[in-house]
């Protein structure tokens, strides 16, 4: 099929006020720490799924954002995705706090989830805490009523056992190979429309209003017969300029999500050009040895298109594999051009590379181009690995190979190699002579 998301699994959705623990219990039922989780109410606006196991039955969880009253744009944006999740849900878990009992935010979530009455399960967190009280609750009218600690783990084995008794266990999951895309980048680049362009859905909120995305969202989708793990990035400003709080979280998981990437595209906002921090970005991503692309959004707003071809070459000359992408999200033009790409720098990131081409390769480029000095570089013998690209050079002594000698060597090897996209680690290793 051309495309597709994937929606094959149950949907179970956690909801409730602000800061009542939903992140907690997500994480807790994900296996894994997901969502951020912190005593600041709202952190979470995009919903966040992950796959979720429990006695050999396969299902997806949702953390959704804090529901609350106000008129704020962002605010209206959440509750949207919101009640869009609950006519979806298999089954919701409607959160609420032992600890301070009955708040009249419950009473307004719980108005919504009336016409879904048969499939909400009101969850009581907190319950471990001593002043909890859980008769408060029965008030709200909801037959399923659990009582639950999210942070000790505390009836969340029986919440699991009863929301997913009808699920039908699965037959043993069919491992895929995703190509796993991170849109990074500054604040208001376009990151989340662009994922939304691609998706051809409102998956994330968007809005002017830098810092609208918080959380690092993963969708899961299939193009031109490969799948992906498209992920929307909170923007990454200078060390300097971030306090620890909302941002500080959402910034570490921008991070993160670069770690586990296969590939990176570095959203840039054409309007502004290359700044020192998309620089900065683009150096990080190669260090870190990820497929990187330098997506140029906003191009529909660009009068001159070949000075920002000829200013971007030169501000990111350093990273001169990567593929330069000019697309507009707002026009939907050329957005598919990031999977595309994505899909040719993961081939190569991935490719295998048998020792002996790898050998001749590296043999050739010595003959054909020695280095201009009294110091001959000898090599031995070497070793290739894939995701990332990796050659170890078992060489005769690793101070005979200048920095300048071995950039044009790696341009020289990209080429033997047909690695044109990708960086490629190279490693010098002083090769031991055996004692006799």
């Amino acid at each position: 099929m051309f495309y597709e998301i994937i929606f094959c699994m149950e949907k179970i959705v956690i909801t409730g006020r602000a800061n009542v623990g939903k992140s907690t219990l997500f994480n807790k039922i994900a296996k894994k720490r997901i969502s951020i989780v912190e005593n600041i109410p709202g952190i979470t606006r995009d919903f966040v799924e992950s796959k979720a196991n429990f006695q050999d039955k396969v299902f997806k969880i949702i953390d959704t954002g804090g529901l609350t009253d106000s008129k704020e744009e962002i605010s209206k944006a959440v509750k949207q995705k919101v009640l869009k999740l609950y006519e979806e849900a298999y089954k919701i878990i409607f959160l609420v706090d032992g600890k301070t009992g009955l708040m009249p935010e419950d009473k307004d979530v719980a108005k919504l989830l009336y016409p879904y009455k048969d499939k909400v399960y009101l969850v009581i967190n907190k319950t471990d805490s001593k002043k909890a009280n859980a008769y408060d609750f029965y008030e709200l009218g909801f037959d399923n009523m659990i009582e639950i600690s999210a942070t000790h783990g505390t009836g969340v084995f029986e919440l699991l056992e009863e929301i997913t008794k009808d699920i039908n266990p699965s037959e043993e999951e069919i491992k895929k190979d995703f190509v796993k895309l991170s849109l990074i980048g500054k604040p208001n680049s376009g990151k989340s429309s662009l994922l939304n362009a691609i998706l051809k859905q409102d998956r994330v909120i968007v809005s002017n209003i830098a810092g609208t995305t918080r959380d690092a969202v993963d969708v899961e989708f299939s193009y031109k017969d490969r799948d992906f793990i498209l992920v929307d990035t909170a923007g990454i400003r200078r060390a300097p300029s971030i306090e620890y709080g909302i941002e500080f979280f959402a910034v570490n998981r921008s991070l993160e999500a670069i770690e586990k990437s296969d590939v990176c595209a570095l959203v840039i906002d054409a309007t502004e050009g290359v700044s020192r921090q998309d620089m900065r970005l683009a150096s990080l991503v190669s260090r870190k040895s990820k497929g990187l692309m330098i997506v140029l959004n906003k191009i529909d707003m660009v009068d001159n298109i070949e000075a920002l071809k000829k200013h971007v070459e030169k501000k990111l000359e350093f990273v001169y594999f990567a593929p330069k992408l000019y697309v507009s999200a707002k026009n939907h033009t050329n957005v598919f051009s990031i999977l595309d790409s994505a899909i040719d720098i993961y081939k190569e990131y991935s490719k295998p590379v048998k020792t002996s081409f790898v050998n001749r390769a590296v043999q050739k480029i010595l003959e054909e181009y020695p280095q201009n000095s009294t110091k001959p570089i000898k090599i031995y013998y070497t070793a290739f690995s894939s995701k990332p690209p990796t050659i170890v050079l078992h060489t005769n002594k690793k101070d005979f190979w200048r920095e300048d000698y071995l950039r044009f060597f790696e341009k020289k090897l990209r080429e033997k190699l047909n690695l044109n996209y990708v960086p490629i680690n190279i490693i010098l290793k002083e090769h031991q002579k055996k004692e006799v």
